[in-house]
């Protein structure tokens, strides 16, 4: 079998722009090495002298996203960062729910007057970290289960201000989903490369304008990333459009990625990835949904560990969901198969947002009207400025192979026995 020729990636102006977008709403080094620091620092202050958890932190280690590489801004309007962090408690296992997070919240609050003191908050299952520059770190405890896989842990659910609610135990495995992900979504070179470069092009020039212009030392490149992981990103960034004005809960982060993960690397370009991925997770909903039930997804790597044990919760919440799915799917379908940059525009504000997509707009109209004069422009204007490829690639269908049903669907109710 002759290999398949893999196109130059980053080269049309849809998978350009869709790159772009991700890079203005994910993780920055910057603010990488922030929460990296700030990682460090509770750990070191919960374990400190007169902890209540000194010298029963046995792991301490980060969950979802950021062990991923997909965290992107909470908000749509402000760089809000949501970040999530284990720590893996010597406790006996069977404690009552609300004692590692009680024991957490006094750890990290501490005294009056401390450095946490006014800015922690005990949450149903983590205890909140609020710093004044918008990023907030998740600390949950966990405690190890004996004779499991690595890292399979019993995670904990209290509400002391809902008493009616009960408290219980669930068991989870967050270390070994992430390891799971990164295995099924490793990055492609010639993309990682390039969209590497064009993140760590931007994030310099972000850091020139906040110097005010003065030559910045060269940083470190962000995180190489697969084409899946930054459609990720996309989706995650669609998904809290659509529910900013909305009330409850919105689908989980960890159960896209999930669906995510199971149909990667299936395509060649960025924008031929988001409408797989878009058409996938709307056939998983669907499936459920037309059998009269809720979606259910459990983690590969630890059947007991729900990843849609909080939500939808209704067939109702989960119809909302599949209607914007099916929105989704139209409007990566055209940008696909091409339209001007003003409809092309319009679609990526309803889709991501207005603050990101207006000024990628405007870089790459600017930018593109400088390599037209010069002469050095791989793509022409055509009539009503419709961007015209120099290669048939914008209108690539996805591979037939890539939409074939998962081999994995999972029916029936919520499992119990947590």
């Amino acid at each position: 079998m002759n290999p398949r020729t893999i196109p130059p990636q980053l080269t049309e102006p849809t998978d350009i722009l869709l790159a772009d977008v991700a890079i203005r709403v994910q993780l920055s080094r910057t603010d990488y090495d922030k929460a990296v620091a700030r990682y460090q620092t509770i750990n070191n202050w919960i374990e400190r002298h007169g902890s209540p958890l000194k010298d029963r932190v046995q792991l301490f280690y980060p969950q979802g996203s950021l062990a991923i590489g997909a965290t992107i801004a909470s908000k749509l309007k402000t760089d809000e960062f949501d970040l999530d962090l284990v720590a893996q408690l010597s406790l006996p296992e069977y404690v009552s729910p609300h004692e590692p997070l009680d024991l957490m919240f006094k750890a990290i609050r501490g005294k009056p007057g401390s450095r946490y003191y006014r800015i922690t908050k005990r949450r149903t299952r983590c205890v909140t970290v609020d710093y004044e520059d918008k990023m907030h770190i998740d600390v949950t405890p966990v405690i190890r289960r004996g004779d499991t896989p690595e890292r399979e842990s019993w995670l904990f659910h209290d509400r002391p201000e809902a008493p009616q609610e009960p408290s219980y135990s669930l068991i989870a495995n967050p270390y070994g989903f992430a390891e799971w992900f990164k295995a099924n979504t490793p990055p492609d070179q010639d993309f990682a490369d390039i969209f590497e470069k064009r993140a760590a092009k931007y994030e310099q020039l972000m850091l020139m304008e906040a110097a005010e212009s003065e030559p910045v030392p060269p940083q470190e490149p962000p995180f190489r990333k697969s084409k899946a992981v930054v459609v990720l990103q996309l989706l995650k960034r669609w998904r809290n459009v659509q529910y900013d004005k909305r009330s409850g809960r919105r689908p989980p982060s960890i159960l896209i990625a999930k669906l995510v993960a199971d149909a990667a690397n299936h395509t060649d370009r960025l924008s031929e990835e988001l409408l797989l991925q878009a058409r996938h997770i709307l056939h998983e909903f669907q499936c459920f949904h037309n059998a009269g039930c809720c979606i259910h997804v459990t983690n590969p790597v630890c059947e007991q560990d729900v990843l849609t044990d909080r939500w939808p919760k209704s067939l109702q919440n989960q119809a909302l969901f599949i209607s914007d799915l099916k929105n989704l799917v139209t409007k990566v379908e055209m940008l696909v198969s091409g339209c001007d940059l003003g409809e092309m525009q319009k679609i990526m504000v309803e889709l991501f947002g207005e603050a990101p997509t207006a000024e990628v707009f405007r870089t790459f109209s600017k930018r593109l009207g400088k390599e037209i004069r010069d002469g050095r422009s791989q793509h022409r204007p055509d009539i009503g400025s419709r961007i015209v490829p120099t290669t048939a690639a914008t209108g690539a269908t996805i591979p037939s192979g890539a939409l074939a049903t998962p081999k994995h669907t999972f029916f029936g109710g919520e499992r119990h026995g947590q």
